[in-house]
């Protein structure tokens, strides 16, 4: 280190240095003493060790610039309906709000603010703060910023769900009227909306879970069905084939004669079908197929069983309703647990437990009423309310 200096015209000593900052040899002028020149020179030669130097700070950046960046990583490392999930909450909630915004404009004030804003109008508001955090994240893991404004935010209770309709499924006699009235409208023509629905009734299994399925999975000799991957619809629009929702989900289920009967019919039914149509002779590869011979759009069971409920004159019930309906009747009908659990693909024996729970509040409530009837029935016990 070599402090240098000169008089100017003013008769004034001004300090020098040459430095090496960068690779780059530099001359800094302008200190009034040598001991701040001293002071100057140790400083940046920290700053240069540290990366604290401006020239090696990286330029600001908008919050939505570097979530794309974000996005385009997580395209790679989730499965693509989890990428959908995430692409969605970001174009909806996010990048209209802060489109424009540098990542170092925003306050922690501010982003309370939108915390607070979003909790009243969305029941799932944490999974938008996620999102902001993992951006954060990122930005400050690339030097752009030193604080992350949605890191200590308070949390607000968020907005009430709407209430679900707790009958959002059916009882055994309003699941055999919709089996029957599915068999009298569809065992003609389109028999394979039949077997998608007595499939559901009979096994628990998920919507996509039935859609993914190729004949390849089902074993009619031996009365298994294999599941072992599901469908969903990716960013374009495009249904694929991907991986279950949980490990527990791949499993071997088996099936009971009449289910059994009904896929073999349908099978037969279809190979004639698509044989009209001009596709090969071959049996086709799904289970259940649009009329291209690719998957089923995700929406269209939704239809079929809006027209079989009309047709049965009962409310519909969702597509998810059915793995409600068969859960409710196998507990009533005395499956166990264990056997519930591995039946629906639950990974955590706590969601069969709920549905154990749920039944059962309604049993208890059933006993007392049946008990109650019983007795009141001799008309020998007196009203002591009334007395």
């Amino acid at each position: 280190m070599k402090i240098k200096n000169r008089t100017l015209k003013n008769g004034v000593k001004s300090y020098y240095f040459r430095i090496t900052l960068n690779g780059k040899p530099t001359t800094k002028r302008g200190f009034n003493s040598h001991k701040e020149a001293v002071n100057a020179y140790r400083a940046y030669k920290v700053a240069a060790a540290n990366g604290q130097l401006e020239s090696q700070k990286p330029k600001r950046i908008k919050l939505t610039e570097l979530a794309n960046q974000w996005l385009a990583m997580k395209a790679t490392e989730v499965k693509p309906s989890t990428f959908k999930k995430f692409q969605e909450r970001y174009e909806l909630h996010i990048r209209r709000t802060f489109q424009g915004k540098f990542l170092d404009e925003i306050t922690a004030i501010q982003a309370q603010n939108y915390v607070n804003r979003i909790a009243k109008e969305l029941v799932d508001y944490r999974n938008i703060l996620i999102i902001l955090n993992q951006v954060y994240k990122k930005a400050i893991q690339y030097g752009y910023i030193a604080e992350n404004p949605f890191a200590n935010v308070d949390r607000p209770r968020a907005k009430k769900a709407a209430d679900k309709d707790s009958a959002n499924f059916y009882d055994k006699e309003q699941l055999i009227e919709f089996l029957n009235s599915a068999y009298q409208l569809y065992h003609q023509d389109y028999f394979g909306r039949y077997a998608f629905f007595r499939l559901l009734a009979f096994t628990g299994m998920r919507k996509g879970e039935a859609l993914a399925l190729n004949w390849s999975d089902i074993d009619l000799s031996q009365k298994t069905l294999l599941i072992n991957k599901t469908i969903v619809t990716v960013t374009d629009g495009e249904i694929v084939s991907d991986e279950p929702k949980t490990k527990a989900s791949n499993r071997v289920l088996t099936l009971d004669e009449g289910t059994v009967s009904v896929l073999a019919e349908w099978k037969l039914q279809q190979h004639e079908l698509y044989k009209k149509l001009g596709y090969s002779a071959s049996p086709c590869e799904f289970v259940f197929n649009s009329s291209v011979n690719s998957f089923v759009s995700l929406g269209k069971p939704r239809q079929w069983c809006r027209a079989i409920a009309k047709q049965a004159n009962l409310s519909p019930v969702t597509i998810h309703g059915f793995r409600h309906t068969y859960a409710t009747l196998a507990v009533q009908a005395g499956m166990d647990i264990k056997q519930l659990q591995y039946q629906l693909g639950h990974n955590d024996v706590h969601t069969t437990l709920q549905i154990y729970a749920e039944v059962t509040k309604q049993q208890k409530t059933a006993t007392a009423k049946i008990f109650a009837n019983f007795l009141n029935q001799s008309n020998q016990i007196s009203n002591q309310g009334n007395n």
